[in-house]
């Protein structure tokens, strides 16, 4: 359970974060075509239509990142969960077999 709650708590943080910086890129995507729609970009390399345009770019690129990183953990949890799940399952199987063999034996000593 703590697996779980570790994972609920890692992608409550990645997906807020998420959201927040989509909310910066899509105010920055807005700056830029009100900039476009004016011709306000500026002369200067930081100011410029291209600084513009790596700049969204750079957002993107980030966002996507992101994104990428919580469907890996949600896979890397999946996996950690079956795994988790084979070896109860095999210890369970074990643990019967044992259960088992011990009884058959306490009723060879009880005749």
């Amino acid at each position: 359970m703590e697996e779980i709650r570790d994972l609920a708590t890692l992608l409550e943080s990645g997906i807020a974060d998420y959201d927040d910086q989509l909310k910066i890129l899509q105010s920055e995507r807005l700056k830029y075509i009100r900039l476009s729609m004016t011709n306000g970009f500026g002369a200067d390399e930081d100011a410029s239509k291209e600084s513009w345009l790596l700049h969204l770019k750079q957002l993107e690129d980030s966002l996507a990142l992101r994104l990428r990183a919580l469907k890996q953990a949600i896979v890397d949890s999946a996996i950690s969960f079956q795994q988790s799940d084979a070896e109860t399952k095999t210890k369970t199987k074990a643990e019967t077999k044992t259960e088992t063999v011990t009884e058959k034996q306490e009723g060879k000593n009880q005749q």
